[in-house]
């Protein structure tokens, strides 16, 4: 069975003492990993900035650099940009003089001047000016065209709580102003820790790139506001012996987790072995969740898929989706899945290693009936989704270790009923995923962040498609239903970016994101 790689997430006073420890004094190497984390962002950025739009023939750069290593960061980040794009300008501004940064982030500065001084400006430091002059000077940066990427390394995890003035002032600038058309964070955004003052304003990031270490203020809630999306750069600091000394109940997905899936398949195979997954879906009204989650199954690779549907869509799904095996149910009045269609259920049930139940089923409470009784009789593995995450169906089942919840935080208090949502979360026996701008699986009393997705995925039907993915997976075997619901939520965010990154945000169908399946299996991004 695969391991998953996936490492550990640290305060930051523990960040800094692994670091210590991790680089020993040793300049030459940590000069070389500030390289690599430069190169890591600036190439993040290239990537996420085509979510918006396509990257701009003479595209505008500015780099706010601070004393330490999140803005040697920052600089090396802005010579990997403009070696990239040779028509790429920047402007560099400082909040420090160089004299008074680290001795790493001044060799950052001479590496960039020395690489581009002909495309660079050095604006003065901005510590020495007051509101009024901060506000000049931007004006004076801008006033012919804005900027098409801004890169903040002024603080890292070392700066305290809130900002002061008139740090604040120069910040705030950059959050309201409008020439400003994508920003990124180094590692953290400026002005956030593990306490956030009232009335602090920090950085307001689009994308945060933690480079090397997750730190846990970039998942306080209060924090969220400020972030943006939050990209994971692993630079293979946990080897075994370091993940050892952290046992963390909380840890990050490596995106370097998705090749395990990218894999030849016997050449002595047949459909059998790519598993059976049976799912019942869909209500009258609510079809396309039914067709959705049967597409994501089959396009993420099982091997049969048997899908119990109203048999007043039996025809238009047969021909809409021939691959898949359409039993048609009997329908309550209102359209939903009939209780007298159970004894169609108990005739497959015995030929399936997964189920997925939920998708489209809507809100007949006869149909809730028949999913409960349904999922007594199957002794496997269970997907609930959508209008099957009820409490009355979850706790009428024994040996709930078999499943796999996955709901929306609307969802997530449903199921809760009388309990603390947070209580729920570490009492559930099965795994859950908690979606949401940054999903969570959580099973044992630990927490599996994973950082892929894009804000495309804020439209309906894409949690239809995730959980035929996951249900696919979970019926292929081979893996645990943590892993299994890990690695499907990683490759459907990872297929949402690919998508977004070609089309953007806006204009697409969310069945587009089955589409990219193959291209984010296929390609390291």
């Amino acid at each position: 069975m695969d391991i998953l790689p996936q490492d550990p997430i640290l305060k930051p006073s523990e960040a800094i003492a692994f670091e210590e420890d991790y680089f020993g004094g040793n300049e030459d190497f940590q000069w070389e990993v500030i390289n690599r984390a430069g190169e890591a962002v600036a190439d993040s950025a290239l990537r996420d900035m085509r979510e918006l739009r396509t990257i701009p023939h003479r595209p505008r750069l500015l780099v706010l650099v601070g004393k330490g290593h999140n803005g040697a960061d920052s600089l090396l980040a802005a010579k990997r940009f403009l070696r990239t794009i040779p028509t790429a300008r920047a402007v560099v501004w400082q909040w420090a003089p160089k004299d008074d940064c680290k001795p790493m982030t001044q060799r950052a500065f001479e590496e960039l001047i020395e690489f581009a001084s002909k495309r660079l400006e050095i604006i003065p430091s901005a510590r020495g000016m007051n509101q009024e002059k901060m506000d000049q000077t931007f004006y004076e940066l801008t006033k012919d065209r804005g900027f098409d990427l801004v890169i903040d390394g002024v603080l890292g995890m070392q700066g305290r709580p809130g900002l002061e003035s008139p740090l604040d002032g120069w910040i705030r600038l950059f959050n309201q102003t409008n020439q400003i058309v994508v920003r990124v964070s180094v590692d953290m955004p400026s002005g956030i820790s593990e306490s956030l003052p009232a009335e602090t304003e920090p950085f307001r990031a689009d994308f945060t790139y933690c480079t090397g270490i997750v730190k846990t203020p970039v998942l306080e809630p209060f924090n969220q506001p400020w972030i943006g999306r939050l990209r994971y750069l692993d630079f293979g600091f946990f080897k075994s012996a370091e993940k050892e000394k952290y046992t963390k109940h909380s840890k990050v997905l490596c995106s370097s987790a998705l090749p395990v899936l990218r894999k030849l398949r016997p050449v002595q195979c047949d459909k059998r072995d790519f598993g059976h997954l049976l799912a019942i879906v869909g209500s009258r009204e609510l079809g396309g969740a039914a067709l959705m989650c049967a597409r994501a199954a089959l396009r993420s690779g099982v091997g049969l898929l048997t899908c119990c549907v109203p048999e007043s869509l039996h025809a238009s799904f047969v021909s809409a989706c021939p691959e898949a095996m359409w039993v048609p149910m009997p329908e309550t009045p209102d359209g939903g899945l009939a209780l007298e269609g159970l004894g169609k259920i108990r005739q497959s049930i015995d030929h399936v290693d997964a189920m997925m139940v939920g998708p489209g089923i809507g809100s007949d409470p006869e149909s809730h009936s028949l999913i409960r009784e349904a999922c007594k009789l199957f002794s496997g593995s269970i997907l609930l989704d959508a209008d099957a995450l009820r409490h009355e169906i979850i706790d009428s089942c024994e040996n709930k270790v078999r499943f796999v919840l996955t709901p929306h935080e609307g969802e997530l208090k449903r199921i809760s009923e009388k309990k603390k949502v947070e209580e729920y979360l570490a009492d559930f026996p099965g795994v859950i995923l908690r979606k949401g701008p940054h999903s969570q699986v959580i099973f044992g009393g630990s927490v599996l962040h994973l950082f892929s997705g894009t804000s495309l995925l804020a439209r309906g039907g894409s949690g239809d498609l995730l959980s035929g993915i996951i249900g696919s997976l979970m019926a292929r075997g081979g893996r645990s239903l943590v892993d299994s619901t890990a690695l499907g939520t990683l490759w459907h965010g990872r297929a949402a970016e690919a998508l977004a990154r070609q089309h953007g945000q806006e204009a697409v169908n969310t069945t587009q994101i089955l589409d990219y399946l193959s291209f984010a299996l296929r390609n390291d991004f």
